[in-house]
């Protein structure tokens, strides 16, 4: 085990960037294959990942992977249209959907001029330089970056000017999880992001990043840096729900509800949406893994009402919740079933009709005028990784 260990520890997010790329490197044509909303796709390719690829070539440092980088590169470059951008797809030349493409590709050419640029030929080193004046390099941006992606583009471009730092990045070290907005769901745990990757090498990968991934090639735009707002609790708070340790990475998410003290609140508006969502107008989610064991009022069952007890428990912690009908009148009739959550997004391709969510929730029967349900949530951890809480 301890060996086992000390080899995660060797493995660098550079390295799981360039398996990911080689994992979908075409034999024929030597690009990178793959499509952006479904992974099981391979005969598209992206311009923005092939140049993540060929970077991470680079960074290798080897002679034949420099040359292959270098080779990847300049066959990209006959792709750019004349403002400087780049399709998203080389299918798609000359169009380019995304107009700030070019911008997002530029520090890509720069890192290789500047950290290569003794090894280029000069005229290959003109041909960069030429492509980088065609370029509009200003992207839109924000001061304070919230999402996993905004934060990607940010650190790409502050790391030109300073290659290690210290971030004010949301992070949980002990789960490896990147615990800011926006955090999407892929079949049973978080989507794994890029920032990830290099936040957890010095630690070690954990089976959830360690799995290949798309998202890893992008950790080749990064260098290692660290995070001023680093946790390491086994329960983790996160908005519109909680993330916890196990053998996978469990949540419990909740949409569309306020979060007051140890409450969430639902309010219903006056006017019954009938093809909403099947009339579940509060409703909570929970990964289907087999560490997960979900009961009413200590008993195995598929129907609930106020004031009963619904557990969710793991060998980690349980949670208690438990739904009551604060304001207005109306008849609700609780479920948990199969579901997906809001911001599941493994649902395409192959696994479009597949479920990996238990959904919590009420139904509702009847119901005049707008009412507000409360879920009370209590948490009892149950090992003692958890006495931080």
């Amino acid at each position: 085990m301890q060996k086992i260990e000390e080899l995660k520890k060797q493995i660098r997010a550079i390295d799981l960037a360039l398996l990911a790329g080689k994992k979908r490197q075409s034999p024929r044509t030597g690009f990178v294959h793959m499509f952006l909303n479904d992974d099981s796709v391979s005969d598209t390719i992206p311009v923005y990942e092939n140049f993540c690829f060929a970077l991470a070539l680079f960074r290798q440092k080897t002679a034949d992977s420099v040359l292959e980088g270098k080779a990847l590169i300049e066959r990209l470059l006959a792709f750019q249209v004349d403002d400087g951008n780049f399709p998203v797809y080389l299918h798609d030349f000359p169009r380019c959907w995304d107009f700030h493409l070019g911008a997002k590709i530029a520090p890509i050419l720069i890192r290789v001029l500047h950290d290569f640029g003794t090894v280029l030929e000069i005229e290959y080193r003109e041909k960069l330089e030429h492509s980088l004046k065609k370029i509009d390099q200003t992207v839109p941006s924000k001061l304070l970056p919230k999402s996993a992606q905004e934060w990607l583009l940010w650190l790409v471009s502050e790391q030109i000017h300073h290659q290690n730092g210290i971030y004010p990045i949301p992070y949980n070290s002990e789960l490896q999880v990147f615990i800011g907005d926006s955090l999407p769901q892929e079949k049973g745990e978080p989507q794994p992001q890029s920032i990830e990757y290099v936040l957890a090498e010095k630690s070690g990968f954990n089976k959830r990043l360690l799995r290949d991934h798309p998202n890893q090639i992008y950790a080749a735009l990064l260098f290692p840096f660290s995070s001023l707002k680093e946790q390491a609790a086994v329960v983790q708070p996160i908005a519109g729900g909680i993330l916890w340790k196990g053998d996978s990475l469990h949540s419990l998410y909740y949409s569309k509800g306020m979060q007051e003290k140890d409450r969430i609140l639902f309010s219903l508006p006056e006017e019954v949406d009938t093809g909403r969502n099947d009339l579940f107008e509060a409703a909570f989610y929970c990964d289907i893994s087999p560490e997960v064991s979900i009961c009413i009022n200590d008993q195995k069952g598929l129907v609930f009402h106020f004031g009963d007890i619904i557990s969710i428990q793991t060998p980690v912690l349980r949670i208690d919740l438990r739904f009551e009908l604060l304001e207005g009148d109306g008849d609700f009739c609780g479920h948990i079933s199969r579901s997906n959550r809001p911001n599941q997004i493994a649902c395409r391709g192959a696994h479009k009709h597949d479920a990996f969510d238990w959904q919590i929730g009420l139904r509702t029967l009847r119901r005049s005028g707008p009412c507000t349900i409360a879920a009370f949530i209590r948490e009892y951890p149950l090992s003692r990784l958890c006495t931080t809480l």
